[in-house]
């Protein structure tokens, strides 16, 4: 490992930047996709609900609402700390 570039830090940092740059979105796709399908917006024939596909997709959605929220707690938790005394997500008082 050299002194000026840790490798290994930064592969991490692309993996996990791939899962969570590629993989919310693609969640959030597949979410609607099933949200089409649950609602009978993709058949050619009369409309058919299935409210299990609406649900898998509401669920889809809030996991990544969620992703959303803690991902800009965490970018936001030294500001959180010093402006309300919480410190969040691994924040450290100064």
């Amino acid at each position: 490992m050299s002194d000026w570039f840790n490798y290994i830090a930064a592969l991490k940092i692309l993996a996990v930047g791939l899962l969570i740059g590629a993989g919310l979105p693609a969640l959030f796709a597949i979410g609607i996709r099933l949200n089409a399908a649950g609602s009978g917006a993709t058949e050619n024939a009369a409309a058919q609900r299935n409210p299990m596909l609406v649900a898998l997709s509401w669920a889809l959605f809030a996991v990544v609402v969620v992703a959303v929220v803690i991902g800009v707690l965490f970018i936001a938790r030294d500001f959180i700390g010093h402006q309300t005394g919480l410190y969040l997500l691994g924040a450290q008082p100064t």
